[in-house]
């Protein structure tokens, strides 16, 4: 095969239909490849698989020079003789259950690893014929015990278990009864996830312990890890799993319009982890896609998340809906990120003064944990 003719030997995209990941044939490598559907900010991550000719003993600046993909030599591999290449039959994938890693079998072995770490500290992956460290590609060590494997078998087991039969039924009710037995009979529900994996929903509230508050809380997001998270947060399977949730105080004499806007936003965002590879947490903020119909001094173009299940659990003693103990199908808690609206000029400030002053500027004002159409501009 010519090598500036490379060809796909196989591609797939995750089930969220947000990462696609394809092994390519160069005549001289094969390398695994993962690129992001909708993120450009995103870098498509790059992992050696084998030689398809006899290892170098060392790599020649001409490779580089024609933008070939680079080949191990023959210090940095276990088996030093050109590998066959692989056909479509042999290969399968096996996605992380955050959509942002794969795994590569070759028929029933494990032979590559892409992790969401991939392109940090000079890590790319690792797979089964590397030796040492090397430019693109790491030893995989046993397949078939340590952190890898593990990993990978844990990943299995979550997506058999998402494709039971019963399964969205058993999690919508988990987390529906749960809200209730916190919030009252839910008002309204709507479907949010557009006939398309994963299964998500939004429920309405008007809970008797907070009189004139409309609560909107999505259900499914936290059926699943959310992305990257791991790459920033040391305790993150505490925070991986989350629902979002809108509160809003309802104008005294005045129509309801907050279902005109709020299960919008919510449906616009209940996605977007998956689909961006991008996480949400405490205080991370986040453009705002819809208008308030009723707001009287502020533009509020953005939002805010504060994580009550985390006050909560830190023994916080403000009037908050009791949203915490929810545990998962995985032992994890949900966290219930609370979507705080803010003007451009209070983001700015955010931004500015960090976090902690902007919550205790907030909480200093009265304001609490739902949205206020009417109230003004916080003055830091």
């Amino acid at each position: 095969m010519n090598p500036n003719t490379p060809k796909v030997l196989y591609q797939e995209a995750n089930p969220y239909g947000s990462f696609t990941a394809f092994l390519e044939d160069d005549g001289r490598t094969i390398y695994l490849y993962l690129q992001s559907h909708n993120n450009p900010e995103w870098p498509m991550k790059t992992l050696w698989v084998r030689n398809l000719i006899d290892a170098p003993d060392s790599r020649t600046d001409e490779d580089f020079d024609l933008g070939l993909a680079p080949v191990l030599t023959k210090s940095e591999l276990t088996d030093t003789k050109a590998q066959s290449s692989l056909t479509e039959d042999q290969i399968h994938f096996i996605w992380s259950e955050e959509g942002d890693a794969v795994a590569l079998f070759v028929e029933e072995e494990l032979q590559a690893y892409l992790p969401s770490w991939s392109g940090i500290k000079g890590i790319h992956g690792y797979s089964k014929f590397a030796k040492e460290e090397a430019p693109t590609a790491s030893p995989l060590g046993d397949p078939e015990n340590g952190v890898i494997a593990e990993r990978v078998r844990t990943n299995r087991k979550f997506w058999e278990s998402v494709a039971e039969k019963d399964h969205w039924k058993k999690a919508q009710n988990l987390r529906l009864e749960f809200l209730e037995s916190k919030l009252g009979k839910h008002q309204t529900y709507w479907s949010a996830d557009g006939g398309k994996y994963p299964s998500l929903g939004i429920a309405s509230f008007l809970p008797k312990e907070f009189p004139g508050i409309k609560i909107f809380s999505t259900i499914g997001m936290s059926v699943q890890n959310q992305p990257s998270i791991e790459l920033y947060h040391k305790d993150y399977e505490n925070f991986s799993r989350i629902e979002l949730v809108f509160a809003i105080q309802l104008l005294k004499d005045a129509p309801d319009k907050s279902e005109t806007w709020i299960q919008h936003v919510l449906g616009e965002m209940v996605k977007f982890p998956w689909n961006t590879g991008i996480w949400f947490g405490h205080s991370h903020t986040i453009q705002n896609p819809r208008k308030d119909p009723d707001q009287l001094y502020l533009d509020f173009n953005w939002f805010v998340f504060r994580n009550v299940t985390e006050e909560l659990e830190q023994g916080s003693n403000e009037l908050l809906p009791k949203l915490n103990g929810l545990i998962t199908e995985n032992g994890k808690r949900t966290n219930f990120l609370f979507l705080t609206p803010i003007s451009t000029e209070e983001r700015i400030c955010f931004m500015r003064e960090g976090s902690q002053k902007f919550w205790d500027t907030w909480k200093k004002e009265g304001y609490g944990f739902f949205h206020d159409s009417e109230r003004r501009m916080l003055e830091f």
